[in-house]
């Protein structure tokens, strides 16, 4: 087998506490990974590469301190990085066992590859099996000895973590578990599910263990979700777009900057409108982050989605379908033509195919920026309290506020469609949010009526059935 060819690129990365350089590499094992390198010292040019991203540039003025990075630095720390794995030697696999970690690493080329999988679903993969690193399937495992039992031993060990008692995260250092989900359960046996069928399809093992092993499946929708009034998603939004007075940026001589105030200002309205759009259109936070302006018609008041950005991605990253895989139409009710209306006239580009929230700098929306400016804006907002508890509000919740709107105006399938639901049990979980408040009156009053005619006696009373 000849050596892999170590390779690798640089890309500027969106994260919550601003831009970093992030090197892709290949190792000398032949296995890909990634590393962040540090923060980013650049400016965006307005010019893009052929493929269409970013051409980066170094930041005007001194850096802050060494950890930031220049394009320049970045492609030095990459180059670094590829000569430190150029001097490692390569790893042979020809003639010996194969092993869970071969297995894994040729599944994720595949899926980059052959499949076309998005770079945030592949981290998820890698992050998934580094996990099983220390939860029962190492990378040096022989395929040989993952047979139905082991399979369902590590099963059990993660559903034994499905405990409210167990954290959700642990510090930094500490080793002990932590709490799965089941949902988290069933995704990472589907990555199981994945790597094993890819060696049985390679050849590598002589038939299929997951056959005899019964698999945790994901849970159903739940029905138990968080909604707000509108007059409650205008407080909220309210409450983000304030700027407080001890929140005012001062210069050194203590006075008002004014200039970074204006700033904050136009970043903060854009954070309210576009809470506002979430909650009256229903629309996913990836789907609001990748949205342009050629998609929202005004004259036929419909929001067209075509596009879904994942939360997780860069905001430099390629967009993707929506989550149905089908683009579908939104109505705009009044509100949210309003709220769109304010957006066009923060001072944003506004061709077809700007975006309609972009940061100040232009790129897409950093998806816990946004979460973060929304449960500040409840707290703010004297809502602080639906933040507690066994279920605390998210801010996809703003999506379940439309969904809850608009089952009672709509029959539930044209629901399904507005919102963009694969199956019609997940939009039925709305109806059951339909406020009843006069399904007793109503109720009563057809009891009075059965009640008020007492047959006489001898009188043949009807069964209601007809012969």
């Amino acid at each position: 087998m000849a050596a892999p060819r170590i390779t690798g690129n640089v890309r500027v990365e969106e994260r919550k506490n601003g831009r970093v350089w992030v090197a892709a590499y290949i190792q000398a094992t032949g296995t890909k990974t990634r590393k962040t390198l540090g923060p980013a010292w650049v400016r965006d040019t307005g010019k893009r590469t052929d493929r269409g991203a970013i051409d980066w540039r170094a930041a005007s003025g001194s850096k802050p301190d060494g950890t930031y990075l220049t394009p320049r630095d970045a492609e030095d720390a990459l180059e670094a990085l590829l000569h430190a794995e150029r001097q490692k030697p390569s790893v042979r696999r020809r003639g010996r066992a194969r092993t869970w970690g071969d297995a894994s690493d040729s599944w994720i080329e595949r899926a980059e590859t052959v499949r076309g999988v998005a770079p945030t679903t592949l981290r998820n993969y890698r992050s998934v099996l580094a996990a099983f690193e220390r939860d029962g399937l190492p990378r040096g495992l022989p395929l040989a000895q993952i047979d139905a039992g082991k399979i369902e031993q590590v099963q059990a060990d993660m559903l034994a973590r499905d405990d409210p008692k167990l954290p959700r995260r642990r510090p930094k250092g500490d080793t002990g578990p932590t709490r799965l989900s089941r949902k988290s359960i069933s995704n990472r046996m589907l990555v199981v599910q994945g790597v094993v069928r890819h060696a049985l399809r390679k050849g590598w093992i002589g038939e299929d263990p997951l056959v005899q092993v019964e698999r945790v499946g994901p849970p159903a929708p739940s029905p138990d979700f968080n909604v707000l009034e509108p007059e409650q998603v205008e407080a909220v939004a309210r409450a983000v777009q304030t700027v407080r007075d001890d929140e005012l940026p001062r210069m050194r001589n203590d006075e008002i900057d004014e200039h970074a105030l204006a700033a904050m200002r136009r970043a903060r309205a854009m954070w309210a409108e576009f809470i506002r759009v979430a909650a009256y259109t229903g629309l996913r936070l990836g789907e609001l982050r990748a949205l342009r302006w050629r998609d929202v018609d005004f004259s036929n008041e419909t929001i067209r989605v075509t596009w879904n950005a994942p939360t997780s991605a860069p905001a430099d990253a390629e967009l993707r379908a929506p989550k149905s895989q089908k683009p579908r139409g939104v109505p705009m009710i009044d509100q949210a033509v309003t709220a769109l209306d304010r957006v066009s006239k923060l001072g944003h580009p506004d061709a077809p195919d700007d975006l309609v929230f972009p940061t100040l700098g232009g790129l897409m929306q950093d998806g816990g920026r946004v979460r973060d400016a929304f449960y500040d804006g409840l707290q703010r907002a004297k809502l602080g309290h639906l933040r507690t508890g066994p279920r605390p509000i998210v801010f996809h919740d703003l999506r379940h506020t439309f969904g809850t709107l608009a089952v009672r105006v709509f029959p539930v399938s044209d629901v399904q469609a507005l919102m963009g639901h694969a199956h019609i049990t997940t939009t039925m979980r709305y109806v059951h949010h339909v406020p009843q408040a006069d399904a007793a009156r109503k109720l009563s009053s057809v009891f009075v009526s059965v009640q008020s005619h007492t047959p006489d006696k001898g009188e043949e009373v009807s069964s209601g059935y007809a012969e």
